[in-house]
Formats: C-alpha cells, structure tokens, sequence
C-alpha cells in the first residue's frame, strides 16, 4: 500500500509540479471544478500558493498538498475558517491516477485530525454535485452526514448543478476514532 501524506506548500519548490499535474489532468478536474482553468503557467501556480500559505499563516485555511510515496498527487483544504462558528468547508482534487485507491480518503482522513483536533474546529462542510459519486463516497466514508441538496447552487460548464451539502461534527469525527 502506497504511502499517504499531506504538507503545506512551499510555493517556490512545489509550484512546477503541482502545475503540471494540473495540465495533465486539467480536463478531468474542470468537470467538478470552476477555477482549476485558471492557472495556465507554473508562474500563476506558484502566486496561487504563495496566497494559499498567507492564509494558513493567518488561520484563515489550511491548503495542503497530498502526497503518495513523496509525490505530489493532488491537494485538500480547509478554506473559508470561522473563528466565531469554529467551522470551515473543505475542498480537494486529486491526480486521475490515483483515483480509486483510497488515498483522498486517507489524506483526508489527515486534514481532517488538523481540522479538529489542532484547529479546534466544531464543524467541517463539503458540497459536491451528485453526479460527483467519487466525492460523495468520500464524504461518506469518512463519517460526513447528508444534510440536503441545493438546487442550481454552482454554474459550471455551461449549466446549472445542484450540490449535495455534508456535515461533519467534532464529536462524530472522535466517535469514529
């Protein structure tokens, strides 16, 4: 089994790579998320995650890279932090090739021990479209509860799509521990 990590970005060493995975895999991820059209060179990449280090440096997310056996493979994160509500929405894509094999679901696993226990969150919230079955499975696999649909809630591609709304409890989380 492959081994299943998440760090913080260091914009100036990481930015080519996370880059080109992108533009390899630009056309998968575009079908689930608006702004991954956005950087078209390593330059936009690395001013990308020089803003996403100034917000885990204020606290206001938690961007990660994941990583399988020291490669970079995709990213998860924490974005939109409450202070006053204690809660936060996470995000995440991963490269085509690693699809299936569990590693969102253990690098979440990850962000999501962060998430509760470092940062102290009370609550985490993830939206995905329902024809979205891979992410949906790793909502629910991870303990996240269903709490209902959006109807037309996110234009993409030329069209409207709901999104299923997942909530995810500290206690829950330290129930399943």
């Amino acid at each position: 089994m492959s081994e299943v990590s998440i760090r913080p970005a260091v914009p100036e060493r990481d930015a080519a790579a996370v880059y080109a995975l992108i533009d390899r895999y630009r056309a998968t991820l575009a079908q689930w998320m608006a702004g991954i059209v956005k950087p078209q060179s390593a330059a936009d990449t690395e001013a990308f995650l020089r803003l996403q280090a100034q917000g885990n440096e204020e606290g206001r997310c938690a961007h990660r890279l994941i990583l399988v056996d020291g490669e970079i493979a995709g990213s998860c994160s924490l974005h939109g932090v409450s202070q006053a509500h204690r809660s936060a929405r996470v995000g995440y894509w991963l490269a085509d090739h690693h699809v299936g094999r569990g590693v969102m679901r253990r690098a979440m696993e990850q962000l999501l021990e962060h998430a509760f226990h470092e940062m102290g969150l009370h609550r985490v919230e993830l939206g995905c479209a329902p024809e979205n079955i891979r992410s949906c499975k790793v909502a629910e696999s991870l303990g996240f509860r269903l709490e209902g649909e959006l109807r037309d809630a996110q234009w993409l591609n030329g069209r409207f799509w709901n999104m299923r709304c997942y909530g995810l409890l500290a206690e829950e989380w330290k129930k399943r521990e």
